[in-house]
């Protein structure tokens, strides 16, 4: 937080020639929802837009669509695992597969009531949420929203920065990997070699 802000001030002050985030667009610090004396900067869409999405059409009909929803949480699911499994590894605190499973059902239907994308796992975005005390920067970036503008001229590079240095650890030293023998072996370094790859 403190190299992006310290790359903010640099590009700001020294004509940066890299890429910045660019423009966000303004948002009415007292629009939104109120909940007691806080007001949170989301709108809920009316359910008939929602519901009236062309996904479908794009999709080809509800069942292409269905399919490729049902895959999508499929495979973010399998990425939450790897990600709790890890943590519970590290951390001692048992993860339950209910309670995800729960909470991305949650975290998706809040996201299509404001309009957002669906809410999916990443391995580098927990590493940089657990780096950073993620309920505490989740409140944080949601009541600054309307203050995001300060974040215009910031570097993309200082932003992929704090995601590679989240997950240079386990790719330097991969624990895992080095503890596998045999088959598990070959399976694990070539799908490795093969992600870090493409």
């Amino acid at each position: 937080i403190i190299v992006t802000a310290a790359a903010t001030l640099y590009s700001m002050n020294f004509d940066y020639s890299g890429g910045v985030v660019g423009e966000i667009p303004a948002v009415d610090p007292d629009a939104g929802m109120k909940i007691g004396p806080i007001t949170l900067p989301v709108e809920l869409l009316d359910f008939q837009k929602v519901w009236n999405a062309p996904i479908v059409e794009r999709f080809g009909g509800y069942p292409v669509l269905f399919v490729s929803a049902s895959l999508f949480a499929a495979v973010n699911f399998l990425s939450i695992m790897g990600i709790a499994s890890g943590f519970e590894n590290e951390d001692g605190i048992a993860w339950s597969a209910p309670r995800e499973m729960i909470a991305q059902g949650v975290a998706c239907g809040a996201a299509a009531m404001v309009g957002s994308a669906p809410v999916s796992g990443s391995m580098s975005r927990s590493l940089v949420s657990r780096m950073t005390a993620c309920m505490i920067t989740a409140l944080i970036w949601i009541f600054m929203l309307p203050y995001m503008s300060i974040m215009t001229p910031t570097p993309k590079a200082a932003l992929s920065a704090v995601i590679v240095s989240a997950v240079v650890k386990g790719v330097c030293i991969p624990k895992d990997l080095l503890k596998l023998s045999g088959v598990d072996a070959v399976t694990g370094w070539l799908t490795g070699i093969i992600t870090s790859v493409t």
